[in-house]
């Protein structure tokens, strides 16, 4: 009786390199790019409610609608400069790719007791992060915030 010898065990040299390089190139790079890009959509997000709601409450704080109008530009200028933003981001009507800031309310031109005021923001947020390359696409993000008019709050009326 004659014993049958085990098959041969073959060699595969060499696959291991190529099959790593594609593991990390189509698996964990796009996961990182994936991940990089969360950061920032986050950041500007929380930018925008930030702009909102800081610059509605000076508008409602304020003495009349041109100052107080005046001094909550101001903030959202100088949140936006602190997050990246230069003057030239910034646009009169909202459009793609830019910052913008709509303020208005029940009574625009006019604080009362019991009006409201609303603030609109938009602005670029980069829809893929790639790292060494940058910011690669782009979309607008809004975000809005009403604040009222305090009721009891003392405001002088004119000639009164």
């Amino acid at each position: 009786m004659t014993r049958a010898s085990p098959p041969a065990l073959t060699r595969q040299a060499g696959f291991t390199t190529p099959e790593w390089l594609l593991g990390i190139g189509l698996i964990i790079m796009p996961v990182v790019v994936i991940v990089a890009s969360i950061a920032p959509w986050y950041q500007r997000a929380n930018m925008a409610t930030l702009i909102a709601q800081e610059t509605a409450r000076v508008m409602v704080l304020a003495d009349d609608w041109d100052s107080g109008e005046a001094a909550a530009r101001m903030l959202a200028f100088e949140i936006a400069n602190n997050h990246g933003f230069t003057a030239g981001d910034w646009c009169a009507s909202p459009a793609p790719g830019c910052l913008w800031i709509g303020i208005g309310g029940t009574a625009p031109g006019v604080i009362r007791r019991g009006s409201e005021v609303a603030v609109q923001v938009e602005l670029p947020i980069p829809g893929v992060v790639v790292p060494g390359v940058g910011e690669v696409a782009q979309f607008q993000w809004s975000q809005s915030h009403t604040e009222r008019v305090d009721d009891y709050r003392s405001i002088e009326v004119p000639g009164g």
